[in-house]
């Protein structure tokens, strides 16, 4: 018995050494640091966007540990070209796909799977020096077709969910359009701070749909829609009743397999979580969580 018993404790010792003898030559050396595989997933959106689609991504990772999601944020008109390069699984934007890229995908034998994420709207801000608490959108259509001066338009860049949307909507010449690009959401917010003739128009998301989210200095101005004399703000309960005249779809667009890693995310957004997430930031979400009321009996 004492044999056998030390040739168990010697099997053990050289066991033990062999597998730290292993683990010594994994290790890294010097400066190099421990790189542990994960599943990246890359979603690009535009810039209007990231704070709400940070939040998301902060509880997608903690959920799932070993995936690791990047954000990309570029101006929405040039969103697709990452799909058409291969360079990620998912992208955001605020409308469907175009005849070309249908093309492209029937060219390339890809399944897009497309999906309402949340809604959102272009919120009218302006500095506290702005003489109106709310404008007409008859005022609104009358300075950018340069039918008036009363005040002057804002906005981050020609190539934006932003000049899409009053493009589409009041179908107006991009050519001599009365507003100026300032380049980037923060730009537009600076420049209403400082002038005091001038409102700015930026997405909702950008601020989560919460007015108290917005920079100090600065003032959510109403929108009263044509023919009616209320005025409208970019919130749950007006974009939920599609009385806010500027509100807007986002959609999720992937071409990945049904068990892609870009699909995963997705339907994470798309799951009770995820929406439940976009209705606390403020948005109005796809598909309203259902509330669960536990009733007990005393």
């Amino acid at each position: 018995m004492k044999r056998t018993k030390t040739k168990t404790i010697n099997f053990l010792f050289i066991l033990g050494a062999s597998i730290l003898l292993v683990a010594c030559n994994e290790a890294p050396k010097g400066n190099e640091q421990l790189v542990i595989r994960t599943d990246t997933i890359f979603v690009a959106c535009d810039s209007s966007q990231h704070a709400i689609v940070n939040e998301l991504i902060e509880v997608y990772e903690a959920l799932n540990p070993i995936r690791k999601v990047i954000p990309l944020y570029a101006r929405e008109k040039k969103i697709y070209d990452y799909i058409r390069s291969n360079k990620v699984d998912v992208i955001l934007r605020s409308y469907l796909l175009t005849p070309s890229e249908k093309s492209d995908i029937e060219t390339r034998k890809l399944n897009a799977k497309i999906h309402p994420f949340w809604t959102d709207g272009l919120a009218i801000i302006a500095g506290e020096q702005f003489g109106k608490q709310e404008i007409t959108e008859d005022e609104l259509i009358a300075v950018l077709t340069n039918r008036s001066n009363s005040f002057h338009v804002i906005l981050d860049n020609s190539n934006t969910a932003t000049y899409g949307l009053i493009f589409g909507k009041y179908a107006v010449d991009k050519q001599q359009v009365n507003a100026f690009a300032t380049g980037s959401e923060d730009s537009v917010i600076s420049a209403v701070k400082r002038r005091s003739n001038c409102i700015g128009l930026i997405g909702s998301s950008y601020f989560t749909g919460k007015e108290e989210g917005l920079p100090k200095g600065v003032k959510l101005v109403g929108l009263v829609p044509s023919g009616k004399q209320v005025a409208q703000y970019p919130f749950q309960d007006q974009l939920y009743n599609e009385v806010y005249p500027l509100s807007r779809k986002i959609y999720g667009i992937n071409v990945g397999a049904k068990q892609s890693s870009g699909s995963a995310f997705a339907s994470f957004v798309l799951s009770d979580r995820g929406q439940r997430i976009i209705l606390k930031a403020g948005l109005l979400p796809a598909k309203i969580p259902p509330r669960t009321i536990e009733l007990t009996a005393e």
